[in-house]
């Protein structure tokens, strides 16, 4: 009971923050079932001798644990998979596409401040390198993302001139298709170092060469307080491209 309690606190943490998607709301409905599951196990084993039902019980029992070794593996499959996609490193002066995330009214989630700091130290290593900030304008938000990112990457000293805008995508797969249009419009190489969270860069990857890019990784660092959220949410999303067959 120790793990799922420690997970609970875990998958909670983001909401601390204002974060509740799909992927801490599920976390958390599986923490509380697996505590309730060890808290009433005996109980139920005990009704289970009375009644005679006791091969039922250890049938449910085994099915659930098979459940959950699988869903373990499954998720040591695709991170291992993240792992890989978020350390290919871009060759020197890539053109890289900084995908947006949340806006909250005027400033950056904490999502978005880590890969605008991403953005802002690849930038800065690879001085003849532009930059696709892209991102529409969503729910809640007062501004574009790509305007928000731009704003702030001029605030550390990176030229306008540097910072190319496409500020019509309300989602990953039109960040890649929208940017992969404005790189052929430039003129530019389908070669690009996609900016986003560790986590985010394998369906990224998936869905830049969907587009005719060639993608490499500039990797944010997940802030640790919305890492349970996100990174689950990322693992259903992956799991839900590859079910379905589309990238």
């Amino acid at each position: 009971m120790l793990f799922p309690a420690i997970g609970l606190l875990w998958f909670l943490w983001p909401v601390s923050v204002g974060i509740w998607n799909i992927g801490n709301i599920l976390g958390t409905a599986l923490c509380i079932f697996f505590l309730l599951w060890g808290l009433l196990s005996p109980l139920l084993k005990h009704k289970a001798e009375i009644t005679g039902h006791l091969k039922t019980y250890r049938t449910g029992t085994r099915i659930l644990t098979v459940l959950l070794v699988s869903g373990f593996l499954w998720a040591g499959i695709l991170t291992a998979q993240m792992y890989t996609a978020a350390n290919r490193n871009p060759p020197s002066n890539t053109t890289a596409i900084v995908l947006g995330s949340q806006v909250r009214g005027d400033e950056p989630s904490l999502d978005l401040w880590a890969r605008i700091g991403a953005a802002e130290k690849y930038l800065k290593e690879n001085p003849q390198a532009i930059c696709i900030a892209s991102g529409g304008k969503g729910k809640g938000e007062n501004r574009s993302e790509a305007v928000v990112i731009r704003e702030k990457l001029m605030e550390q000293g990176i030229s306008a001139e540097r910072i190319l805008l496409e500020s019509r995508s309300k989602s990953t797969e039109e960040n890649l298709r929208y940017s992969a249009e404005l790189l052929k419009e430039h003129g530019l190489s389908p070669h690009v170092a996609i900016v986003t969270d560790e986590y985010h860069q394998l369906r990224a990857s998936w869905l830049a060469e969907q587009k005719g890019l060639t993608p490499y990784a500039v990797s944010a660092k997940s802030p640790r307080i919305i890492l349970s959220a996100m990174y689950t949410r990322e693992l259903l999303a992956l799991t839900a491209t590859l079910v379905l067959g589309e990238k």
